[in-house]
């Protein structure tokens, strides 16, 4: 290999033609070999100093066009190796960089010249080396850019040296560009193509050795503008070329710099050129223009000095300092205003999607350049505010949405630093990267990947925020939008608000913020969601979407600030709601006439939580009315009501919630109660929750407790109290429809599970609560309010079976429910307590509990024989749970009470069983048979005697003589071994025909006196309970008789001889101690009997005091308090 590089210099150091070019034909053959040949490479190498030396004689040779040529391609195969050009000598290094300038500069061949070009544009000379000969190389690109001899190839060269050398030697080509530079950009105005692409392709490789521009190239372009550049565009615009001399005016005034702001006559001729294509009819021409116009943002937008990034030196601290630093800024002002002006006039025209995408382009690009100055309150109003309500200015579509999102995505990492901020001080982590100053480089906003630095801004900007914000849903909502664009926007301005309540968090945690810095914050906060639900919702007609939004956006604040800042009784604020109003000009009070607190009125000072929750509840019955389907909100309600009970301080919560429920009691609004009512139960059943427990033990939480578990009842109780008018027109607003119909049973299963909740937890916090009791007695008097609506002939709450079936089926499953849980747990826990308190306390609840069954009973026979409702199954599964609710009494007062309170609802159903299907007629029939044996186990027993038969005349006359033998034959069996065991002295009038048939078909027993002449006279046991409180005595006139109460009138009597008192006992006497003693009884032998042979019982003195007495137990209901006690 070494013998062929010594044949080819031989040949090239010839002096004959022909063996030089053959020579140079073979060293390219080689060099071309050697590429991919390490060994021929190295061969190269060592021979380097020899051929170049030949090779450089040679280039001179300007007689044979053909060898220079030749040697100069190889040269610049040697150049531009390393391998090569590692191991070249100095002094030959030097030898080319001196003779290269020269062929260059002087040489007439045109190949030579452009090849010497070309050599230099492909060198990889050290630095060193070309310092040395920087100003020769210089003149010689120079040269070559002017092409003196007119050739393309050579001017392309020329451009691609110029930015050979801007990288191997940018201090110095940056210095020296007002020599290099007008060549170049004097170009962008020729007429060929070829060589506007060749200088716009150099400009943007060398961009930064000419941007920002040195004093001198500014200085050399303003004078080249005055004298033929600035015509040169406008004789491109008259002739149809806008794009290449606008393309032409964007580089210009980039390197005019800030030398333009000392030109201003220059510039606003310059502007004229933009003025023209910014308007033009053509899209492209308008993007060009965008494009340009980065060159005026580069040109006047460098190291902004804004008045709030001065130096604190002493000369600036002085008054002519500030003067100069305001002017600065004032100055920089208003060139951004001129950079905005025609870019917030093409976003908001009606402009083709690629310019307004170019536009945003433009401008993410002075966003950028702008570095930090972009966060100042004076850029954001100059720069980003018009801008974005621009790009908002129409609603999202498919054409636009693309532009949104790029707005969406600049506010969003505006926004965010602040949340992130939050995040650092959270975690303790420190961004070392940018300690000082840190900052989110959005590298996603533009299709340029323009880095804008975007720091955590500070508090005076949220109501710029909020304003943009409320400005994206407000366009998201117009009705032309789409869903899924509605959707998208919602969502997006959802995080945004989130990341704004960040930032609103951590300002307001902050020490150095002062209580009227907390209250801005909290004041503009609340007033926002106060715009979105009031303004906005008022204007969006029937799009049900943004109530779900608005009740999203109440739900953040209220997560993201929390309980212990927006409940803090230090902060408050006017409910100045017009919601609030509005009900207060109406009559919606009446059901909150039970809170013990007061409720909250129209412009009441009021936490800022309390104002969250009447506005969390205005949405929701917004929603509800507006939208058929209310699902997909459900669960979040329930969250949210989760998260407000489980606070640390729930009690104020709890009361406003049910308060604010109670305005709206309507059965479209039991959604409303399901979330709130599913809420509460999942707190009360969490351990973790113990504030909330032990606010439950608090006397106005019960009792708002009580009424919110009655809620469903009210609500559909409510529709019967309208006027027919208003009811009418009430159903036709928000009709009961099968889409709108309430999900009963999820009422149900919710009401379920929240009273065993709170039954546990009352049942435990407190001896003296008596819930199911107190439940019951509230059920009752609002079934009291619908059965006299009933009875009075009110017929409108009838005309609609949907609500009637709803009513009629809540009732029932809630009163199912409370017998099974008193029966479960009351009736159990309660046997361990003392029997004066176990007897109090039950019989509160048994006795209310009875009520509720009677009342509702009742109303359920009322409507069944006015209005049948079909396939009505809460019938048959009241009397199943009744009789096995009765099945777990023992006691003979509970037993008694349940017969008082049921028998006459009872006695009207056993009436009307032929109107019933028989699975009612079952199940009744089953519980009269649970009635009977309940009589029977009865404990202490009860006397079946002639005072319970006259109490419970109607219903023994009823089922001894039933139609239906499953009611008739055990009530004969109960009589035969019940009363037909005693001897009945008196039998009421109305059962005697009964008796009569019943007996002499030998069916029913009557026990018969052995004593015809033994007066109508009380069973021992009746008459032993009758001195424990009461007695029936004859008066005067032997026509009536009286209960007069024994006030120990017995033991006062003073004691009689035992003579006299053998002397006193008469022969009636006789017959009745006899009686006494079991030979005639009416008691079956039960008891002692009462002592009837004192003078007090047959005397007819203190008349007076019997008078008296007669007063006293004149009232109905203690009569028939002192009857049952003689049972």
């Amino acid at each position: 290999m070494s013998e062929e590089i010594q044949e080819i210099r031989s040949l090239i150091s010839s002096d004959n033609k022909f063996n030089k070019s053959s020579g140079y034909s073979s060293l390219l053959q080689f060099q071309q070999r050697s590429c991919v040949n390490a060994s021929s490479l190295q061969s190269l190498a060592h021979s380097a100093q020899s051929i170049i030396s030949s090779i450089v004689s040679d280039i001179f040779d300007d007689h044979d066009e053909e060898i220079a040529t030749q040697a100069l391609k190889c040269l610049g195969f040697m150049l531009y190796h390393p391998s090569i050009v590692s191991v070249l000598r100095v002094n030959d290094a030097n030898l080319v960089l001196s003779t290269l300038p020269k062929l260059i500069s002087t040489t007439k061949l045109k190949s030579a010249c452009n090849l010497g070009v070309w050599c230099l544009s492909v060198q990889q000379l050290g630095a060193p080396f070309l310092v040395t000969h920087f100003h020769y190389l210089l003149r010689a690109i120079v040269h070559a850019l002017n092409n003196p001899m007119g050739s393309l190839s050579t001017t392309f060269e020329a451009t691609q040296a110029v930015m050979k050398l801007s990288g191997q030697l940018s201090e110095q080509m940056k210095g020296s560009s007002h020599i290099w530079a007008p060549p170049i950009y004097r170009r962008l105005l020729s007429t060929d193509k070829r060589e506007r692409d060749a200088s716009e392709r150099c400009l943007l490789k060398i961009r930064s050795s000419v941007i920002p521009p040195s004093l001198d190239l500014s200085k050399v372009i303003v004078k080249d503008m005055k004298i033929k550049l600035l015509s040169g565009m406008k004789v491109l615009l008259d002739n149809g070329m806008k794009t290449q001399a606008v393309c032409a005016w964007g580089w210009f005034v980039r390197m005019l710099g800030s030398h333009a702001l000392k030109s201003r006559h220059l510039v606003n001729d310059m502007l004229k050129i933009p003025e023209r294509t910014f308007t033009d009819i053509d899209p492209q021409v308008q993007i060009a223009t965008q494009v340009a116009w980065e060159g005026l943002i580069d040109a006047l937008v460098h190291c902004p000095i804004l008045v709030s990034e001065k130096n604190a030196s002493a000369e600036e601290n002085s008054l002519l300092g500030r003067k100069i630093c305001d002017d600065q800024a004032n100055g920089f002002s208003k060139s951004i205003k001129l950079i905005m002006m025609p870019l917030i006039g093409i976003m908001s025209s009606k402009c083709d999607l690629s310019v307004h995408s170019s536009c945003l382009n433009t401008w993410c690009y002075l966003l950028h350049k702008l570095d930090i100055s972009v966060n100042e309150p004076s850029m954001i109003k100059i720069v980003l505010e018009p801008m974005l309500k621009a790009i908002f200015q129409n609603g999202p579509d498919s054409k636009n949405i693309c532009l949104w999102n790029l707005g969406l995505d600049l506010l969003t990492d505006s926004i965010s630093q602040k949340s992130r901020e939050v995040f650092y001080q959270s975690t303790g982590l420190v961004s070392h990267k940018n300690s000082e100053n840190r900052h989110s480089q959005s590298g996603k906003c533009s299709w340029k990947q323009h880095l804008i630095r975007w720091m955590p801004w500070d508090i005076n900007q949220l109501d710029f925020y909020l304003s943009m914000i409320f400005h994206l849903i407000h366009q998201a909502s117009l009705p032309t939008v789409t869903y899924d664009h509605r959707s998208h926007v919602y969502d997006a301005a959802l995080k945004l608000f989130i990341h704004t309540l960040k930032g609103v968090k951590l300002h307001v945690e902050s020490p150095s913020t002062n209580y009227d810095g907390i209250m801005q914050c909290l004041t503009s906060s609340i007033k926002f969601i106060k715009k979105v639900c009031e303004d906005l919702c008022s204007d969006v007609g029937e799009n049900y979407d943004v109530y779900c939004t608005s009740i999203q956006f109440i739900d953040a604040i209220t997560k993201e600030l929390g309980p212990s800042i927006l409940g803090s009784p230090l902060y408050k604020i006017s409910l100045d709601l017009k919601y609030i109003e509005d009900m207060q000009s109406v009559d919606h009070n009446k059901h909150l006439k039970f809170l013990s607190v007061s409720c909250v009125s129209y412009m009441d000072k009021v936490s800022p939580l309390v104002y969250l929750i009447a506005l969390y509840f205005y949405m929701m019955v917004q929603l509800t009315m507006k939208s058929h389907q209310t699902d997909h909100v459900s669960q979040g309600m329930c969250e949210y009501f989760k998260f407000m009970f489980s606070s640390s301080d729930p009690l104020e919560d709890l009361l406003t919630s049910i308060s604010f429920l109670y305005r709206h009691v309507q059965p479209i609004y039991l959604n409303i109660w399901v979330a709130l009512a599913r809420g509460l139960n999942y707190c009360v059943s969490d351990a973790n929750c113990k504030s909330l427990q032990e606010a439950l033990s608090d006397s106005t939480v019960y009792s708002s407790i009580c009424h919110l578990l009655i809620y469903p009842i009210v609500a559909l109780s409510e529709v019967p109290r309208m006027t027919v008018t208003d009811a009418t027109a009430s159903f036709d607003k928000y009709p009961v429809s099968p889409e709108r119909k309430p999900r009963f049973e999820l009422v149900i299963q919710t009401w379920k599970a929240l009273h065993g909740s709170l039954f546990t937890v009352f049942t435990g916090c407190s001896s003296t609560t008596n819930f199911s009791g107190d439940l019951c007695l509230l059920f009752s008097s609002y079934l009291d309010e619908n059965s006299g609506m009933v009875e009075s002939g009110a017929d409108f709450d009838f005309a609609r079976n949907d609500v009637d079936l709803g009513f009629l089926h809540l009732s029932g499953n809630f009163l199912i429910c409370i017998l099974e849980q008193i029966q479960t747990l009351e009736l159990v826990s309660e046997l361990d307590r003392s029997k004066f308190d176990r007897d109090r306390k039950i019989l509160f609840c048994i006795k209310n509990c009875l009520n509720f069954v009677a009342k509702y009973m009742n109303l359920l026979r009322i409507k069944m024989v006015r209005d049948p409702l079909p396939g009505f199954v809460g019938t048959s599964r009241l009397y199943s749970a009744l009789a096995c609710f009765i099945s777990c009494l023992q006691s003979k007062q509970d037993i008694l009470h349940f017969l008082k309170i049921v028998s006459f609802p009872l006695l009207e159903w056993l009436s009307n069983m032929g109107m019933q299907d028989d699975r009612t007629n079952d199940q009744l029939q089953l519980l009269w048979t649970e009635i009977l044996s309940c009589l029977r186990r009865s404990q202490p027993p009860i006397n079946f005697g002639s005072a319970l038969l006259k109490l419970h005349e109607p219903l023994f006359e009823k089922t001894l003589n039933h139609p239906h033998p499953s009611i008739s034959e055990p009530t004969i069996n109960f009589w035969n071994s019940t009363f037909g065991q005693q001897i009945i002295l008196d039998f009421p009038s109305s059962l005697l025909c009964v008796l009569d048939r019943l007996s002499r078909n030998g069916r029913l027993k009557v026990q018969k006196r052995s004593l015809p002449c033994l007066p109508k006279c009380h069973s021992p046991e009746e008459a032993n309970d009758t001195v424990q409180g009461y007695r029936v005595s004859a008066k005067h006139n032997r026509t009536s008789k009286r209960v007069e109460l024994v006030l120990d009138k017995v033991k006062a009597a003073p004691p009689l001889s035992c003579k006299k008192r053998r002397l006193e006992v008469t022969e009636h006497q006789k017959e009745v101690r006899r009686a006494q003693q079991g030979r005639e009884r009416d008691t079956g032998g039960h008891g002692p009997g009462i002592r009837t042979y004192t003078s007090a019982d047959f005397t007819q003195g203190h008349d007076d005091s019997q008078e008296s007495q007669e007063e006293i137990i004149r009232d109905p209901e203690a009569i028939l308090q002192m009857l049952i006690k003689t049972i």
